[in-house]
């Protein structure tokens, strides 16, 4: 009878998460559409909404963590003044469970996730959430040597005909260019090579992209003093660390695969000037964040929480005591009914007419 239950449970989170697509993602994208004249005419009223609006689809796959019983319990620095700000976020990457964890995290923090820009493999643009993503003006990069260079001038690009243009905000980065399992070997056997440190529980950063980013965003402050900051402001280490270094996967979590638990962040941050100038002076920076990262996930994986380290070292804001993130149901019911009502609107007025009219013209050529 449990395995029954289980399976219900499965077979209803599943279909659930298929009419949130199906209701959410065209409804998004025809909203996108009819502002569209907005885009020309009023352009940060037409980014404001959209903030909103993508806000709001996100809630959907935080909801989906959340009620499998996914927690994020989060500690280190306080990032509340940061919201507003330029921030170039540094993320570990272990599994496709680091997108809607890092979706949890960041949420609730005002109006963080609306302004966001995600770098990810040019792969995720044929996905749902990819579509998504390339209408808010996320930057989609291919990995591989032979397009390194294109794709750093391509990011240079983006940066500063989308990301200022649409006065977004944060930036999430995987600096490891790809998932932890695939990554480790390769890693580890360029550290024993050139004498950097040999790491297992993350693994060697690439510069390419945080280089460009720091560059391209080292310009003047602001236009005027009217206008928000141009300038890159502080960049932020987030270390993810899941229960026993078992990573989950976003499929699982969607569905509730995987047995609740606690997935744990640790965030420091760390003002623009503090950074290195020079490329090699950003690697070293970098290569050291993920030596800090490696001991981090040490002691995490050892103690099931990250280490208290307010008296250990200087940090440059305040210390929060570690927490649950908290979710928002009534935001998420808000977002819900929103776009539940803008799929039925449209299903009468724009879907419909327009499936009648291709069914009719199918028939009338064949």
């Amino acid at each position: 009878m449990a395995g029954f239950k289980q399976l219900l449970y499965y077979t209803f989170r599943v279909l659930h998460m298929i009419v949130n697509n199906i209701m959410a993602i065209p409804a998004f994208t025809v909203w996108i559409i009819l502002l569209s004249p907005l885009r020309k005419l009023q352009p940060s009223l037409y980014w404001q909404i959209e903030r909103i609006l993508f806000k709001a689809i996100l809630s959907f796959v935080v909801m989906w963590t959340n009620s499998g019983g996914y927690k994020i319990i989060e500690s280190g620095d306080d990032l509340a003044t940061l919201h507003d700000k330029r921030v170039l976020l540094l993320v570990n990457h272990q599994s496709t469970a680091d997108i809607p964890c890092v979706m949890s995290a960041l949420l609730p923090k005002s109006n963080v996730i609306g302004q966001i820009m995600w770098i990810m493999d040019y792969i995720l643009i044929y996905t749902n959430f990819g579509w998504v993503a390339f209408l808010h003006g996320d930057f989609f990069i291919q990995q591989g040597k032979e397009y390194r260079d294109s794709q750093l001038d391509l990011l240079k690009r983006h940066l500063l005909d989308v990301y200022l243009p649409t006065d977004k905000r944060w930036i999430v980065l995987f600096p490891e260019g790809g998932f932890l399992y695939k990554r480790r070997p390769r890693s580890q056997a360029f550290a024993e090579k050139n004498g950097h440190p040999v790491l297992n529980n993350v693994a060697l950063p690439r510069i390419g992209a945080m280089n460009t980013i720091i560059d391209t965003l080292s310009g003047p402050a602001q236009k005027s003093a009217d206008e928000p900051s141009r300038k890159l402001e502080w960049v932020v280490d987030m270390t993810l660390g899941y229960p026993k270094g078992e990573a989950l996967d976003m499929p699982g979590i969607c569905i509730g695969w995987w047995s609740p638990r606690n997935i744990h962040i640790h965030y420091r941050a760390y003002p623009i000037a503090d950074i290195p100038v020079t490329c090699d002076a950003q690697q070293q920076w970098l290569y050291d964040r993920y030596t800090e990262k490696e001991a981090l996930l040490e002691h995490f994986y050892l103690h099931h929480e990250f280490p208290d380290m307010s008296l250990q070292e200087k940090r440059n804001l305040p210390m929060m005591n570690q927490r649950e993130v908290p979710f928002d149901r009534v935001w998420f019911l808000i977002a819900y009914a929103f776009y539940a009502v803008s799929a039925y609107v449209f299903w009468i007025y724009i879907y419909y007419p327009m499936w009648s009219l291709i069914s009719s013209l199918v028939s009338y050529i064949f």
